[in-house]
């Protein structure tokens, strides 16, 4: 798991220890990987989003919303991934 916004390195670590992460933020200040995947939104930054990649980083699921915080439940998260890693094995 990892998670990607366009604040910067020092931004992230502050809200790392903040908030306990144990996954990395990477630092998309540029936005080129927002542009790829196409949320990023403006000088507001990115549009909350999901991505579920498998192992060869072909995008399986997303959900992307204009504003707000709200992610899929983890029983429903579990079955979208049961068949992607039933694919690597």
């Amino acid at each position: 798991m990892l998670g990607i916004s366009p604040q910067d390195l020092d931004s992230h670590e502050r809200w790392i220890e903040k908030e306990g992460f144990q996954f990395p933020l990477l630092a998309d200040v540029d936005k080129a990987v927002g542009g790829a995947y196409e949320i990023a939104s403006g000088p507001a930054g990115y549009r909350r989003s999901v991505f579920v990649l498998d192992g060869a980083g072909i995008v399986r699921w997303q959900t992307v919303k204009l504003i707000g915080a709200s992610w899929p439940k983890s029983k429903e998260l579990a079955k979208i991934l049961a068949p992607i890693v039933a694919d690597l094995r």
